[in-house]
């Protein structure tokens, strides 16, 4: 085969697979306003070290590490509440769309929680519509208050010392 044909051959198939992993990434990433339709999500965290770990956790959601629930999720990024099951009472949460996911962020006395919404991971039909049925998703609570300025800077040095879990919106209907 000419060596020009060949290379040819090898960029378009390299653009096409760029194309795809970039349409599969798009199709996965978390879509703000079907976070805003559902209004409420529940989580379940697990203090699990790998995924997999995790995901094998969540098949028995009676031993989850943290149950969370962020309720009014609305236009407004200031709207959403937090009550989980480490702490008594709602609170307020700040929301920042990045590169990374969606973060939630609750200020606790000089640090921060923070959930975020990575992908989804789990599609379903609602209303003639392919809607988000399954969030992978992760819990940090730190002290880098600059989540505030660079939430996914602040995700990125974290990442690996989160909980891990999935979240899912509370009427799936």
């Amino acid at each position: 085969m000419n060596t020009d044909i060949g290379r040819a051959i090898g960029t378009e198939i390299a653009a096409a697979a760029g194309a795809l992993l970039i349409a599969g990434y798009a199709c996965a990433a978390v879509q703000l306003e079907q976070l805003i339709e559902a209004r409420d999500i529940v989580c379940d965290f697990y203090s699990a070290d790998d995924w997999a770990t995790a995901e094998a956790r969540f098949a028995l959601r009676d031993r989850a590490d943290m149950l969370m629930v962020i309720e009014n999720i609305r236009s407004d990024p200031e709207t959403a509440r937090v009550v989980h099951s480490r702490a008594t009472g709602k609170r307020g949460l700040r929301r920042y769309v990045g590169a990374t996911g969606v973060h939630f962020v609750e200020d606790r006395h000089g640090s921060v929680v923070v959930t975020t919404l990575l992908a989804c991971e789990d599609w379903k039909q609602k209303r003639g519509r392919e809607v988000c049925a399954r969030y992978s998703a992760q819990n940090a609570w730190h002290f880098d208050k600059g989540v505030h300025l660079d939430p996914d800077r602040a995700f990125r040095s974290v990442a690996a010392s989160s909980y891990r879990g999935l979240c899912e919106p509370w009427n799936p209907n």
